[in-house]
């Protein structure tokens, strides 16, 4: 099975770059060269060197080339060639080190530049976007996948791209010093590029792949493990949980050690191919009759060359097999950035207000990669100061409906528009609401912060926070705590009741003024003594609101202007609370009769 090419990968990574970014590329490109033509004249130095120590005058005769008197004795030619050696070896390392940093800060910019890129895309994504996949995939993508594609995938690129230029000039230093022997490295040099290229990378590559499939599964595992920790525990299931996770930590363990065990053997390949070529080398000098103080000079730069492309060749073999291995990361995070939708899926309109009513004209609706409609010809007009309530059997399309209004979800027929002219998936729209979730996700953070939800510390309006807070009728609960309304809830609110949970939510949803508040469901996990103390609440809190609320219980909704009766497939059923009661009963009555005459 064919493998996506490491050109192809490279070319995706240049397409998520900057302007800035890719010029910032040719800064690191032109230190590699300046690097890589400073290693040549080191060898180059440390091959006269070699010579000079055994023969001084042919050191003499290099140095006249450069301007030095041609009587210098050969302690002083010696010494001055020692000297140049160190001088050219300290300005090499120098750039070197310059380019270690410049690749290093770079290409870590731009992994972080990037993640926050990756992110406001996810943030103005589609609602439904998030619906279709698991929280675990994009923490994976954004924390994982990421850091593999620049990391270690561009890290890999900016080191390939060095240890190959340092590696040409140094091949290039071997054909001037002996022809025959460099046409031995090229042979030996493009069999092992073979090997590498047609027997090793494919194999990187897959498991790169069975990498990342196993990291997905573990983060999966590790989040429902802990979020359900308390079920688990009652269930019995620890085993259970610590299975799945083993069976998928075990394939990555697996293929993880298989990926660096393999990643080490080019070292041990390439040192015993350095030994044999020098033990060619000296064979061909030998067989040439050539004296041992002719040899010096050249197996002196042999021996330097070798070692210093012994570590480079070994280096860009594990660097092209890292780059290999990053290329399904490299592509995932390619796909998921073309793929997050743009900020236009939620509409800018800064003139938007809510002066009349909330319309839905012939709405249709449906879920991505579902085929048939959760909601179907709904036309709904709410006027601003209306309470109305929504009820139904379970998948009826009571949260979807909400979702709409809330301009969370487009619709792909229809319309839903605020006084028949603003559309409902706007910002501006965002911002007049209030919502209350059945389950409220609280940070674990004080209660201040989980009211004004998002805000910086230094931005929170501490006046705003104890108006909602007495709103919410929380007062009585802060001022039993030690710390008041800087007490830490805990995981999602793991330290509060249900009851208290969901007064911290509506206080939330109270931060802001909003002029609509809506309820999806907000008592139906609550006792009913808990649930009529929020009602309290919820109806002080609702006076000169237009509110929507989703009920379990029939008897929440006795306070609404109207009702909405939803049921699948068929036309919304608009009554009063005395109509629902009314139709409440003949269903009682109906479900007797049929029992008795079973009876």
């Amino acid at each position: 099975m064919s493998t996506p090419s490491i050109f192809s990968a490279i070319q995706k990574l240049r397409l998520l770059l900057t302007r800035e970014e890719k010029f910032k590329w040719l800064g690191i490109a032109a230190l590699a060269l300046c690097t890589s033509l400073l290693e040549v004249v080191t060898a180059s130095v440390i091959i006269v060197f070699a010579q000079a120590l055994n023969a001084p005058e042919i050191g003499q005769k290099y140095l006249s080339k450069v301007g030095f008197p041609g009587d210098l004795s050969s302690s002083r030619v010696v010494f001055i060639i020692a000297v140049a050696c160190g001088v050219i070896y300290f300005i090499k390392n120098s750039i070197a080190a310059i380019e270690v940093l410049y690749q290093n800060f770079s290409i870590q910019k731009m992994n972080y530049d990037f993640k926050n890129k990756l992110l406001k895309r996810y943030a103005h994504s589609d609602y439904a976007f998030y619906l279709t996949r698991n929280s675990a995939f994009g923490i994976q993508v954004v924390s994982s996948d990421v850091e593999h594609a620049f990391s270690r995938g561009m890290f890999s690129v900016a080191n390939i791209l060095s240890e190959g230029v340092v590696f040409a000039f140094l091949i290039a230093t071997i054909i001037f010093m002996n022809p025959s022997l460099a046409v031995i490295v090229f042979g030996v040099g493009i069999i092992s590029v073979l090997v590498v290229s047609r027997g090793v990378l494919p194999l990187f590559y897959r498991w790169g792949e069975k990498l990342q499939e196993a990291s997905v599964q573990t983060e999966k595992n590790l989040m429902q493990f802990f979020h359900a920790f308390k079920e688990i525990v009652l269930l019995g299931k620890r085993e259970s949980f610590i299975e799945y996770y083993k069976i998928h930590a075990f394939k990555k363990y697996k293929t993880q050690s298989i990926h660096d065990a393999t990643n080490a053997l080019p070292r041990m390949v390439i040192e015993l191919l350095f030994v044999m070529l020098f033990v060619t080398a000296v064979a061909c000098l030998c067989a040439k009759h050539e004296a041992p103080t002719q040899m010096l000079g050249v197996l002196g730069g042999y021996l330097y060359v070798g070692f210093r492309l012994m570590p480079g060749l070994n280096r860009l073999v594990t660097q092209l097999n890292i780059f290999k291995s990053s290329i399904p990361a490299i592509e995932r995070v390619y796909a998921e950035y073309n793929r997050a939708a743009e900020k236009e899926n939620y509409q800018d309109i800064p003139e938007l207000t809510f002066e009349k009513r909330i319309t839905l004209n012939n709405v249709y609706f449906r879920y991505l990669n579902i085929d048939e409609d959760t909601l179907s010809a709904i036309t709904l007009e709410i006027k601003k100061g209306e309470s109305i309530g929504i009820i139904g059997e379970t998948g009826t399309g009571k949260s979807t409906l909400v979702d709409i209004v809330l301009g969370l979800l487009s619709v792909h027929k229809g319309s839903v528009l605020i006084d028949n002219k603003y559309a409902a998936n706007a910002l501006q729209w965002h911002k007049k609401i209030g919502y209350v979730p059945q389950t409220v996700y609280l940070i674990d953070d004080t209660i201040e912060a989980n009211v004004a939800f998002g805000e910086r510390p230094n931005k929170i309006d501490i006046n705003k926070v104890n108006k909602a807070i007495d709103d919410a009728q929380l007062r009585k609960l802060i001022t039993g705590l030690p710390d008041g309304s800087k007490t830490i809830v805990g995981e999602r609110g793991i330290r509060l009741s249900g009851g208290e949970r969901q007064r911290i939510a509506i206080a939330r949803a109270l931060y802001r003024n909003p002029e609509v508040l809506i309820f999806d469901e907000a008592t139906s996990a609550l006792d009913d003594e808990t649930e009529a103390r929020l009602m309290e609440t919820i109806h002080e809190v609702s006076k000169n609101r237009t509110v929507i609320m989703i009920a379990h219980r029939w008897t929440t909704l006795k306070n609404c202007n109207r009702i909405l009766f939803m049921e699948k497939n068929k036309p919304l059923q608009s009554m009063t609370y005395q109509d629902l009661l009314q139709k409440k009963n003949r269903a009682f009555s109906d479900s007797l009769s049929v029992t008795s005459e079973r009876g």
